[in-house]
């Protein structure tokens, strides 16, 4: 381990003296690069895609959605109200409109169906 007196404030040194590059003072210091290059597998397609993309953005909102209970899609989509008809929520149709939700669900029943293939 570093000795107390040899850190940089603000920085997090983790130390291991087994050679292990995840663990060296240089992948944990301050300025600290990261790449945009990542991919994951779309479940979609089947295809690398960037995960910095919108695409792979809209793949994630949809799989959240679908892992929601029915009650909490409705409300996801369509906002909460108190018993005065007072709104607690506003819901994605209020927010992004009634385009982006249908684009949303279809795209949640392309989901769906790569799932049963």
């Amino acid at each position: 381990m570093e000795s107390p007196g040899s850190r940089t404030p603000g920085a997090f040194f983790l130390h291991r003296t087994d050679g292990n590059p995840l663990f060296t003072a240089s992948c944990h210091t301050l300025g600290m690069t990261y790449s945009r290059d990542t991919t994951s597998i779309s479940e979609l397609t089947g295809q690398p895609v960037s995960t910095w993309s919108e695409d792979w953005q809209h793949e994630c909102e949809a799989k959240a959605v679908l892992a929601m209970s029915k009650e909490q899609r409705n409300t996801f989509f369509n906002g909460r109200k108190d018993e005065s008809g007072k709104t607690l929520d506003r819901g994605v149709i209020a927010i992004r409109g009634l385009k982006a939700a249908e684009d949303l669900k279809a795209l949640m029943e392309k989901l769906q169906d790569a799932r049963m293939r």
